[in-house]
């Protein structure tokens, strides 16, 4: 009895075991073991102060490349108030946050030092990569992808540079959709932005978006695949996973395959460059052959740009006076700029995506920029073009998109265990693990100074020197300064002794991020009764003045007669015209400015003549007409316009004025 009950309970096991074998089920994620480490894998991402992408604040802006420690997984909420797992996270030694968790690498779990069963030791696979060029610190990461894809082959390029020489080479070249300052890259402590929302990025983001090892992961890997030895490795589902079902791309996967095909290339590269660029979007403004209908806009001489197609938006920048990225990538596929090479023009979609594929393949693929990495970083000991430029876009994320896709596409048709070759950069003396972007502001600016506890007037935070004269009897000034930003110090603030009634002041203002500028104030001593003031100058003019308004002024006044009245009284003054142009000589007009200096101040005034609102200078018939409109209320003079007109000074403008203008074009009164 007791065996024929073990007979049957061996036979209701297997009968389960065969039922759930041949299930469809889910495969059961390895439990997450917590804390780990963690690494940001998307180019820019919001750190939460809650579990909830939608409702929280945001702490900060995160980098591709930052490595985390991550605490803890939650359930949160996304922007649409659904569930969506979140991992608790602390970076920057003790600060705490929550982020997506799509949004995070496990480094942990995606390293290896430890034996693998089958494969060469990790001690012996590591001196094999050394040998090779690797720098040791590369071991984890490529042994645990060697475990997993054992016919995959790494292949180091030793580019002879350091990867902070490298970045600094880069910087006004990498930009980013980034909101977050402390990653953008500034002149004159400006930001300098490339187009719509992207920032150029400072030396630190860019070489945390360099570093070889923030990417040496199962997907992210890809934009160092060698795009000339991968034709190979391709299918029907490849292809599709990049175009979708219904992707402007779909119709055109033999056109890829046949530029592919004929420079010996990846046509899943030259795909997903198209993708990457907007092709895949029905729709899509360079792919349509109605760009001039659509938009209105031509050729800058005029010619349309209809019927023409540029799939990989070559060419497409703003140079050469274009308005618009796309509006240049199709002159250059039309031929109107650069001529007729690579099968242009580009009049049909057949054309632009082999020709297209042509200019990729000879000027990048075949020249030595042979990843998605070096085509964006040109610094391969093997290119051909020079180091640092030639390089086919700015977006600094694009390298590691596209390397993503083209992983998605591989996965999809189940090619990713093929013999891949990885070509991965070596730097000289890399630290010794990933770089860090640093999350510090590197505003080194000043907002104002003082002197006196009198702020120097027309203070621009990007100039660097100023001459000052400071009214007093004293001996000494005290000097004070007030930072941009909060996170950044100045020194060189306090009191400061005159010798010969002269002092050069210094404040250095340094940033938390390290940066430092420097301010020169050269101050020179006027005692208070040789002081001239603006205010007191203009009191001797013989002028009127209403705030920023200076009228009273008759026509045919000259511009030299102004000047000098100001010089008589110990000051100097530059006049302007109406479109910013320095008058030396002349009649004044309406709308003009004069620019007054006296001791340690300017001050700039709008002038108005009488009589003359049309700002050409002369009183006429046109001016008359313009005082008769507004008595009649079909016109409304503001500023500078209504003060011409009011020519008797009693603040309106009535009959009076219009009766003194018109005595002034019969030649019966000068106004």
């Amino acid at each position: 009895m007791n065996k024929l009950l073990k007979l049957f309970c061996l036979f209701i096991f297997l009968l389960s075991a065969f039922l759930l074998l041949t299930q469809d089920i889910e495969p059961i994620e390895a439990a997450e073991v917590f804390p780990f480490n963690g690494i940001i894998d998307t180019y820019s991402v919001y750190i939460h102060n809650a579990a909830n992408t939608k409702s929280s604040s945001n702490e900060t802006e995160l980098i591709y490349g930052t490595r985390v420690t991550v605490l803890e997984s939650v359930t949160g909420k996304n922007t649409s108030n659904g569930n969506v797992k979140m991992y608790k996270i602390r970076y920057e030694g003790n600060k705490e946050g929550y982020i997506t968790a799509s949004l995070i690498t496990n480094v942990d779990a995606n390293t290896l030092t430890s034996n693998a069963s089958g494969l060469a030791t990790y001690n012996d696979y590591c001196n094999t990569l050394v040998k090779g060029g690797f720098d040791k610190s590369y071991c984890p990461y490529l042994y645990y992808l060697h475990s997993i894809h054992p016919k995959w082959t790494f292949k180091a390029d030793k580019v002879g540079y350091t990867l902070e020489k490298a970045a600094k080479e880069e910087e006004e070249k990498v930009s980013l959709q980034t909101g977050n300052p402390n990653y953008w890259y500034y002149e004159n402590n400006v930001p300098q932005i490339n187009e719509s929302n992207y920032y150029f990025i400072n030396y630190s983001a860019i070489a945390s978006l360099m570093d070889p090892r923030n990417s040496l992961f199962d997907g992210l890997i890809y934009q160092f695949l060698n795009l000339e030895k991968t034709t190979d490795a391709m299918n029907d589902e490849a292809l599709y996973n990049i175009t979708g079902t219904s992707g402007n791309l779909r119709k055109y996967t033999k056109e890829f395959m046949t530029a592919a095909n004929e420079l010996e290339i990846n046509a899943l590269h030259l795909m997903v460059r198209s993708k990457q660029e907007g092709a895949n979007k029905v729709g899509y403004a360079a792919t349509t052959g109605t760009y001039t209908k659509d938009t209105k806009l031509t050729n800058l001489d005029g010619r349309t740009l209809d019927g023409f197609y540029n799939f990989y938006n070559i060419g497409s920048n703003l140079s050469d006076g274009y308005s618009k990225t796309v509006q240049r990538g199709l002159a250059y596929a039309a031929g109107y700029i650069g001529g007729t090479s690579y099968g242009r023009p580009w009049n049909t979609p057949e054309k632009a995506i082999v020709g297209g594929g042509e200019f990729i393949g000879k000027a990048y693929v075949k020249n030595g920029q042979n990843t998605n990495y070096f085509q964006k970083y040109n610094i391969a000991t093997y290119a051909k073009s020079k180091k640092f430029g030639h390089q086919y876009m700015t977006n600094g994320g694009a390298p590691a998109s596209e390397g993503s896709m083209l992983y998605s596409a591989y996965k999809a048709g189940k090619l990713e265990n093929s013999a891949f070759e990885f070509v991965i950069p070596v730097y000289d003396n890399m630290p010794s693990d990933g770089y860090q972007a640093s999350d510090k502001n590197i505003n080194s600016s000043l907002s104002s100074i003082t002197i006196d506890d009198k702020v120097i007037n027309n203070f621009e935070p990007t100039i660097l020197e100023y001459n000052y004269n400071a009214i007093t009897d004293s001996n000494t000034i005290k000097v004070g300064a007030k930072t941009t930003v909060n996170t950044s110090t100045v020194s060189g603030t306090g009191n400061y002794t005159f010798t010969n009634d002269k002092v050069t002041v210094t404040l250095t203002v340094k940033s938390e991020g390290g940066t430092s500028t420097t301010y020169i104030v050269n101050v020179t001593r006027v005692p208070k009764a040789n002081s001239v003031l603006v205010e007191d100058i203009v009191s001797k003019m013989g002028v009127k003045v209403n705030n920023s308004i200076m009228y009273g002024i008759s026509p045919d006044t000259s511009v030299s007669s102004l000047i000098n009245t100001v010089t008589k009284n110990r000051g100097t003054a530059v006049v302007k015209d109406s479109k910013n142009k320095t008058k030396t000589s002349g009649s004044l007009a309406t709308g003009d400015k004069i620019s007054i200096t006296g001791t340690n101040e300017t001050k700039t005034y709008t002038i108005a003549v009488r009589g003359d609102l049309n700002g050409d200078g002369i009183v006429k018939i046109n001016d008359l007409i313009l005082v008769q409109s507004q008595i009649l209320g079909k016109t409304k003079l503001t500023n500078e316009k209504y003060y011409a007109a009011d020519t008797n000074y009693d603040n309106s403008i009535k009959i009076n004025d219009l009766i003194l203008v018109q005595s002034h074009i019969l030649g019966k009164k000068v106004l």
